[in-house]
């Protein structure tokens, strides 16, 4: 009844790779300050390639101007004379400058430079834009309306108040560029080849002032807009950010009340299963035979509760964020045998046989973890198998990748839409209730924790009365 290559249909469940077990409170505000400036890293890298694009547009425009002069006058246009390449010029230098100036803050991390990379890349790109509008037309073209990518930019890039820097900015620069262009400081003809049609459109002596005071109004809107919005996202995520470190601080609490709990719950039940045994064996005289089946079910009961309170120490130390044990270079092949003799007792007793055929291999890990992690995956092979069957483990070591391990039983399988939960703490399908009474539900929580401390991937194929098999693929040894 093992998992063979019939017809039955297999179900596969991956493992999520989840996070190591919570950071105290500090370490989790420290780390968010590492996501933040992480992210700054990674807007200025995409702001510095959003450069070349537009690095490659003047180039293009400049280039069009020399090479295919007589397209332009068709259509109403003026060539471009040779600002287009000195402004590209101009952004290429310093797009280079940009990018080493972030590849350095990424080999240096304490140094917290990316705030002024984006507002150096801001102010510069304002200036270069400005010189566009200019030699474009202020005032008979759209381009102004280029202002409001670095608007809208900045509004997402930094707080409010310095995104209104960024808009004063931005307004400053254009009404100057307005004023130049009707004072005729420094003369430019426009895009257009008809001067009549600049002379129409601002010959009027309101018409500048009524058209460019429209646009300041428009990018001060949009930046009230996109800053609003963008404040909200912030909230939220300072919000997101303060339920983390809450949630943080209760689990690290919970997990300090379960040891507390299980610490002081072990010797009572110690002391009462011992007892129990006293009593069974006679040491204080010979119990009626209703009494011996109750002091017999007192004592069952206190094995179940002794592995219960094991394994929900077992978890609480996972979970916890004190110092945890230093990783070894360990024998894969000797935690496995270790893993199948503590099992030992449970598989004679179920007649089930465990085969084991293993490769050397090595795994760099804490040697408690790697025994909790086999043990109760080969535990569980044997519980959920039938009497009389066989628990197989594989250990292969591939020459690209670390070891792999299976572990395949020939048991009572798990259904498809319970296979994402069985690594749920006390979750069990109703099938391995019915099979198994004595499990506690905490074995899978225990090796989903151990798995994301080493960073194991851990795959389950299954079906109903087809068996199990777990995957373990293991990191490569240093």
């Amino acid at each position: 009844m093992g998992i063979s290559t019939d017809s039955t249909p297999r179900y596969t469940y991956q493992l999520p790779v989840a996070a190591a077990p919570s950071e105290p409170p500090s370490a989790a505000e420290g780390a968010a300050a590492s996501l933040q400036d992480a992210l700054l890293v990674g807007n200025l890298l995409w702001f510095v390639r959003l450069r070349w694009v537009a690095i490659s547009a003047l180039t293009a425009f400049g280039a069009a101007g020399l090479l295919v002069r007589g397209a332009f006058p068709p259509l109403g246009l003026r060539p471009p004379t040779g600002w287009p390449f000195l402004t590209a010029a101009l952004l290429l230098l310093a797009n280079f400058g940009y990018l080493g100036h972030a590849r350095w803050i990424v080999r240096n991390p304490q140094h917290r430079g990316a705030a002024w990379n984006l507002w150096v890349q801001i102010v510069a790109d304002l200036l270069a834009l400005t010189v566009v509008v200019y030699f474009l037309g202020s005032l008979e073209t759209a381009a102004p309306f280029m202002y409001l990518a670095h608007v809208v930019l900045a509004c997402i890039f930094f707080p409010r108040w310095q995104s209104f820097v960024v808009v004063v900015v931005a307004s400053g620069l254009y009404a100057a560029c307005v004023i130049v262009e009707r004072l005729e400081i420094v003369h430019t003809p426009g895009i257009y080849l008809d001067p009549l049609l600049r002379q129409a459109m601002t010959g009027h002596s309101a018409f500048p002032w009524v058209t460019a005071s429209s646009a300041l109004g428009i990018f001060f809107v949009v930046w009230f807009l996109a800053s609003h919005l963008s404040s909200l996202v912030r909230q939220q995520e300072r919000e997101l950010a303060d339920a983390n470190v809450r949630l943080t601080i209760a689990q690290r609490d919970k997990t300090r009340h379960m040891l507390r709990t299980t610490h002081e719950l072990k010797a009572p039940f110690a002391a009462i299963a011992a007892n129990a045994q006293l009593l069974l064996r006679g040491n204080c005289g010979v119990l009626p035979g209703e009494a011996a089946e109750v002091v017999r079910r007192i004592a069952a009961r206190c094995r179940r509760l002794a592995i219960e309170i094991q394994e929900m120490l077992q978890l609480a130390n996972l979970q916890s964020a004190d110092e945890q044990p230093k990783p070894l270079r360990l024998d894969l092949a000797e935690m496995v045998h270790w893993a199948i003799a503590r099992v030992g007792a449970a598989a004679q007793a179920r007649r089930v046989t465990v085969d084991a055929d293993l490769a050397p291999a090595h795994v760099v890990a804490v040697e408690d973890h790697i025994k909790m992690l086999l043990t109760n995956i080969i535990a569980n092979a044997v519980a959920y198998s039938y009497e009389g069957g066989t628990v197989r483990v594989r250990c292969q070591v591939p020459a690209s990748d670390g070891p792999v391990i299976t572990i395949e039983d020939e048991g009572i399988g798990i259904p498809a839409d319970k296979l994402p939960r069985i690594f749920d703490e006390y979750y069990r399908t109703e099938e391995a209730v019915r099979h198994n009474k004595d499990s506690t539900g905490l074995g899978l929580a225990i090796v989903r924790h151990v798995a994301a401390s080493l960073e194991i991937r851990v795959q389950v194929e299954s079906a109903p009365n087809c068996g199990t098999r777990f995957t373990l693929r293991f990191p490569r040894a240093g």
